[in-house]
């Protein structure tokens, strides 16, 4: 028996496909949030480690070593080419449309348009994602929060005023394209790759 053997059983130590998409899914929640809270993670880990019988300090110490290898992974993507981290304080820009993180502002071509608070959020969470299917559930946890999930028409309200703010046509919408029975994509109706200032 190894030595974490002793704190946790070992049932406790083979976490589950789903257990483990579960805190993956929480840390990158947190990664993509406007102002990240790394804490918020290590605290769910470190949650997760105490259901699954282990020892406090062995739960502390397990939920700090994921915590810093899924941080040091994350700083690793974000230095590749072409995803660099200049939307995290810069602007996003994809077709026309144009992002400001900092001043909360957004631009299509030299008009300004309003967004309501959560508005922003949500476009922001979908504009760092082009080109990606984002699930309803993903969507309502990422911008709401975790105890989001099942809240569609909710979603479906904000996505609707989006469209009408951003769209030419929000009937045939461009940028915020539904995919039936899963989410919603964002794209670059131009086809041109997302510019990052």
């Amino acid at each position: 028996m190894n030595e974490l053997g002793k704190f946790c059983p070992p049932p406790g130590l083979t976490a589950t496909p789903r257990q483990v998409e579960r805190v993956a899914q929480l840390f990158w929640e947190s990664a993509n949030a406007a102002s990240p809270d790394v804490f918020q993670v290590t605290s769910q880990l470190l949650a997760f480690f105490r259901a699954q019988g282990c020892a406090l300090p062995v739960a502390e110490e397990l939920a700090q070593k994921v915590t810093n290898e899924l941080t040091a992974r994350v700083r690793e993507v974000l230095r590749r080419p072409g995803l660099g981290a200049s939307w995290i304080s810069g602007v996003i820009q994809v077709g026309d449309l144009k992002l400001d993180l900092e001043s909360h502002m957004l631009r299509r071509g030299d008009d300004e348009i309003h967004l309501s608070p959560k508005e922003f959020d949500l476009l922001a969470f979908m504009m760092k994602n082009v080109d990606v299917l984002l699930t309803h559930v993903k969507l309502l946890r990422s911008v709401w929060g975790l105890e989001y999930g099942g809240e569609l028409e909710y979603l479906r309200t904000y996505v609707r005023g989006l469209r009408k703010k951003i769209e030419k046509n929000p009937a045939n919408p461009e940028y915020i394209v539904s995919e039936p029975w899963m989410g919603y994509r964002f794209r670059n109706p131009a086809g041109v790759a997302r510019r990052l200032i």
